[in-house]
C-alpha cells in the first residue's frame, strides 16, 4: 500500500461533515509510515483545503468528480472544462425545472434557484440572476439538486439530448453531477498515479456512492461503506464492505491494513 484515496462525504467525513479525531489520528499513522494521501471528492478543490486539517500534511485533490487534479503544494496537474457551447445547452429553464443548480468555476461556486436546502454541500455560494445570459469558459462540473424523482427527469433528458457528449453520476440521491465525457474520479485517479508513479494494485481507496464507482474499480485495495449507495455494493460485489462513516469506518480499516502489512498503527 503505497496510496490511500478517499471520497469525502458519506466516506472520511462523519455525519456534521467533520474528519473525527480516530481518523485523523489513522490517517497521520498512515502518513509517518511513508504513505501518500489524496483526497477524490464531488466538491470544489477550495472547500477540500478548508477542512483539511492543519496537522495533516496537505494532499493531492481529485476534485469536481475528476474535473479536476491539484497537487499536495497546490499546482494544477489537470483540468477539464464544459464548452460554454455545452454549458448553454444545461443551463436552459426547460431543462433545469424546479432543481437548484450549481456550476462550479475555477474560483467559485454560482447556483441558480438556491434554497439552501443543499447548502452544507454547495456551500457559500454566488447567485445566477441571469440564467440565459450566464456565460462562463471555466465550469468544470454542473450539479442538479433536487427530490429523486425530479433529478431522474433532468437526467432522463440530459441522456437524450446530449448522449456521450457529457458524463453523468450521482454523489447522492439528491444530487445529479454533469461534467464533460470522460471525466469521472477513475479517470482522475489513474493520472494521479501515474504522476506519483504508483500502480494501481499499491493503492487503497475508499468511497460510498456511485461516483466513487470507477475509482474503486480501478484501485487494487478497494473498499465500500456500509452506508453506501446499494447500486454501487452491487457493481462491486468483491470490494470488501467496512463500517459507517460516522463510527469511522475508514480509520478502523486503515488500522488493520498497517497491521496486516507489519506497520501497526
Amino acid at each position: 500500500m503505497r496510496l490511500i484515496v478517499s471520497d469525502l462525504d458519506g466516506t472520511l467525513l462523519d455525519k456534521d461533515s467533520r474528519l473525527a479525531d480516530e481518523t485523523r489520528a489513522a490517517l497521520q499513522a498512515a502518513v509517518e509510515r511513508g504513505i501518500a494521501l489524496a483526497v477524490a471528492t464531488g466538491r470544489h478543490e477550495r472547500q477540500v483545503r478548508k477542512l483539511w486539517p492543519r496537522d495533516l500534511p496537505p494532499v493531492p485533490v481529485i476534485s469536481a468528480n475528476g474535473a479536476r487534479i491539484h497537487l499536495a503544494d497546490g499546482e494544477l496537474l489537470y483540468q477539464s472544462r464544459l464548452s460554454p457551447a455545452l454549458l448553454a445547452r444545461l443551463l436552459r429553464p426547460e431543462l433545469i425545472r424546479e432543481t437548484e443548480l450549481g456550476v462550479y468555476r475555477d474560483d467559485c461556486i454560482m447556483a441558480y434557484h438556491s434554497k439552501r436546502e443543499f447548502s452544507h454541500y454547495t456551500g457559500e455560494v454566488t447567485e445566477i440572476e441571469d440564467l440565459m445570459g450566464f456565460k462562463a469558459d471555466d465550469v468544470s462540473k454542473v450539479i442538479f439538486c433536487g427530490a429523486p424523482a425530479q433529478l431522474k427527469e433532468v437526467e432522463a433528458d440530459i441522456a437524450r439530448e446530449l448522449g456521450d457528449e457529457v458524463s453523468m453520476t450521482y454523489s447522492h440521491i439528491c444530487y445529479l453531477e454533469v461534467m464533460a465525457p470522460g471525466v469521472h474520479k477513475g479517470s482522475a485517479l489513474r493520472r494521479l498515479l501515474d504522476h506519483l508513479d504508483i500502480a494501481a494494485e499499491d493503492c487503497a481507496a475508499f468511497g460510498d456512492n456511485l461516483n466513487d464507482a470507477e475509482m474503486l474499480a480501478l484501485a487494487g485495495l478497494p473498499h465500500v461503506m456500509a452506508n453506501a449507495h446499494p447500486e454501487l455494493k452491487r457493481r462491486l460485489p468483491d470490494a470488501p464492505v467496512i463500517g459507517d462513516h460516522d463510527q469511522a469506518g475508514v480509520a478502523r480499516q486503515l488500522r488493520s491494513l498497517l497491521e496486516r502489512e507489519g506497520r501497526p498503527a
